[in-house]
């Protein structure tokens, strides 16, 4: 291949099978070739990232621009324990994939040596820290916590005012089921008492 026509990849980028096309007339075998010189590293079947140097050796591409690349746009929500412990309403729970809301597809996929757990579900473009509560209690089975534990560690959270109740309340009624809305009006009713 001519020196003019040699892709550039920036480092740690994901790249399609078909964003090759624009380097050769026939992209997976380009894909082949490249992954043989080291210019790419295959993550999973059609996927490819460009190694990221450290000093460790080459470093994979982070969670976001392998999502990017897999689902094709950046309407996504990375979700999960790291979110949920962060709450401080009592969630220990560590996951072996990394759950991701998104509009497209549902399922676990391993790309390299990370898994994701893919759901569609509705999910806000900014989701703030009141969002992730309603996650959470959706998901409390999922993240080993107990509903009356989080009912009383939220009571306290709000008494504390660490969450916008307004906010809250518009989570509740957008994104959660009839049983979370119930339960965050107690503990919101069950906040302002005390």
């Amino acid at each position: 291949m001519p020196n003019a026509a040699r892709p550039h990849f920036e480092p740690g980028r994901v790249y399609r099978t078909r964003d090759l096309a624009a380097w050769g007339a026939n992209a997976p075998r380009l894909a082949r070739r490249l992954t043989r010189e080291g210019s790419l590293r295959q993550l999973a079947h059609g996927l490819y990232f460009a190694p990221l140097p450290s000093r460790f050796g080459p470093a994979p591409p982070e969670d976001k621009q392998i999502l990017r690349a897999f689902l094709g746009d950046d309407n996504f929500v990375v979700t999960g324990p790291p979110r949920w412990n962060a709450l401080g309403l009592g969630s220990t729970a560590l996951f072996s994939a990394t759950l991701v809301y998104n509009a497209k597809r549902s399922g676990t996929f391993a790309f390299g040596k990370r898994r994701f757990h893919l759901r569609r579900v509705l999910f806000p473009s900014a989701p703030p820290p009141e969002w992730f509560v309603i996650d959470l209690l959706e998901n409390h089975d999922m993240a080993g916590v107990s509903l009356d534990d989080l009912r009383n560690k939220l009571t306290r959270a709000l008494g504390g005012r660490r969450f916008d109740v307004k906010k809250l309340r518009t989570m509740a009624r957008r994104f959660g089921t009839k049983a979370t809305l119930a339960i965050v009006e107690d503990c919101i009713q069950a906040a302002a008492r005390h």
